[in-house]
């Protein structure tokens, strides 16, 4: 099934659910943060195409970082860190997860579609960095993937008419990113702010 196809059919069966739509859409939102289930990009461009672009963003955005904030803490609690460092540590594999790799791995990795948005939770609840670092990184990172698919759903004629921009706008974001992390120095930056 193609993308707008796609978008088609969620968009009716969670139609039919009347008023309980919007609830519906955002448990699966913050479900699919925890364990990759209907990939993101079509649960935005779903809630989009019910309920316009505004709302449909307020909704995605909203429940996306709701549900990452619930998944970090849910990875904490069963401490997967601790239990990833002992695993990792048996085999003599030592990784490098610092604070200044993981928000660069959160900002990227938010904006290739392909990639489920537990990922990057997981990666970051076996790093040591600071729920208020994560949640900052997350939200900024899925902000733009958010407004693209959330409008590609409210108005599919005009991104198939301009498909440049769904491509332009996250090489965009991770470029000035990267120039940013190098002329920046994050954690001084970031500490100021009490992050």
């Amino acid at each position: 099934m193609e993308l707008l196809e796609q978008i088609t059919y969620y968009s009716e069966y969670v139609r039919g659910f009347g008023s309980a739509a919007m609830l519906i859409i955002s448990l699966s939102i913050i479900m699919q943060c925890h364990v990759p289930m209907i990939p993101f990009a079509i649960v935005a461009g779903v809630c989009g195409y019910l309920f316009g672009f505004q709302q449909g963003i307020i909704l995605s955005w909203g429940s996306v970082v709701i549900g990452s904030f619930i998944a970090f803490n849910v990875f904490h609690f069963f401490k997967l860190d601790k239990f990833t460092d002992k695993i990792l540590s048996r085999y003599k594999i030592l990784p490098k997860l610092t604070d200044k790799f993981v928000m660069g791995f959160i900002l990227v990795i938010h904006n290739i579609p392909a990639i489920p948005i537990a990922v990057p939770n997981m990666v970051a609840a076996i790093s040591k960095i600071s729920l208020s670092r994560f949640m900052t990184f997350t939200a900024a990172g899925l902000l733009v993937p958010c407004m693209l698919f959330t409008g590609f759903g409210a108005g599919v004629d005009a991104f198939l008419a301009s498909p440049g921009i769904m491509t332009f706008v996250p090489i965009l974001v991770i470029g000035v990113f990267l120039v940013l992390i190098k002329l920046i120095d994050v954690d001084k930056v970031l500490s100021r702010y009490g992050l």
